[in-house]
């Protein structure tokens, strides 16, 4: 099978702060794979490198940070990458024109361009807004157009960096609403580094955590969420329903749950029981 990504032993510093300083370290024998398909969340502590593997993983780093990159990434297909500002990404006067501003720089067809964009808006829920300035926008609806836009590009693999990062609570559910949609629509490889776990434990399928310039853990988002005591140690995020089931399990060994969803249907028939 071929690896929709596959990082081994990789190195990888940014230049240093002050001239006569150290470069910054990031990683140091870095080993990953991710299969077709997949979608994989990556969490760790602040600085562990989880924007810089995205930034790897789309050619950006070092070509435009700079730094001393070391080791082997290969990267099946195309890639599309959704900043956490994503503000910065948006400069056209309208929704539509902002997805469909990508596709005209390929010199698709006009029909294409329309077809793609059309379809893009939809998987995100936008296509009512299409005609709106991306900067009237909310903080939740611009980072949907922001992920029509790399959508529209038709990529093998969509890198997200902190997809729910800055926004309230009702801008977070857009997000993952539109990310739902996005999985069950559209076959992509999706990688998403985010710090928060809540988003992680519902989205992803895998979880690898990033410590100490290496991968530190890999596992399903219950094996990941099960070792509170280190990842609280390491400063790495933990659900408040994965919290509230290893408090639990002293009473019910069986329960297991890592999302508000699964906790209440898990409760639910603890509550029959009683």
């Amino acid at each position: 099978m071929t690896l929709a990504l596959s990082c081994r032993g990789v190195r990888f510093a940014y230049p240093p702060v002050l001239a006569d300083g150290d470069p910054i370290q990031v990683f140091d024998g870095l080993d990953l794979t991710v299969a077709p398909g997949e979608c994989l969340g990556v969490i760790g502590p602040n600085g562990a490198g989880k924007t810089t593997l995205l930034l790897l993983a789309a050619g950006l780093a070092p070509r435009f940070t700079g730094g001393a990159l070391a080791g082997e990434i290969t990267v099946a297909g195309r890639v599309g990458m959704v900043f956490q500002e994503t503000e910065g990404q948006l400069f056209n006067p309208t929704v539509e024109a902002e997805v469909a501003w990508g596709l005209e720089n390929l010199g698709l067809p006009p029909a294409e361009i329309t077809e793609r964009v059309a379809w893009a808006l939809d998987a995100v829920d936008m296509a009512a807004l299409r005609t709106r300035s991306p900067g009237a926008l909310s903080g939740g609806q611009q980072k949907r157009v922001a992920l029509a836009t790399a959508l529209a590009m038709r990529p093998d693999i969509l890198l997200l960096d902190e997809p729910s990062g800055g926004l309230d609570p009702s801008g977070r559910a857009e997000i993952l609403a539109a990310l739902a949609e996005l999985k069950r629509l559209y076959p992509v490889t999706v990688i998403m580094a985010e710090n928060d776990a809540d988003v992680v434990a519902d989205f992803a399928d895998r979880i690898v955590v990033l410590h100490g310039g290496r991968l530190a853990r890999d596992g399903t988002p219950r094996q990941i969420f099960r070792e509170i005591d280190w990842l609280d140690e390491i400063g790495a995020p933990v659900p408040p329903a994965a919290r509230l089931a290893a408090q639990l399990r002293v009473r019910w060994p069986h329960l297991d749950f890592v999302t508000a969803t699964d906790a209440q249907m898990q409760l639910s028939k603890v509550a029959l029981n009683l």
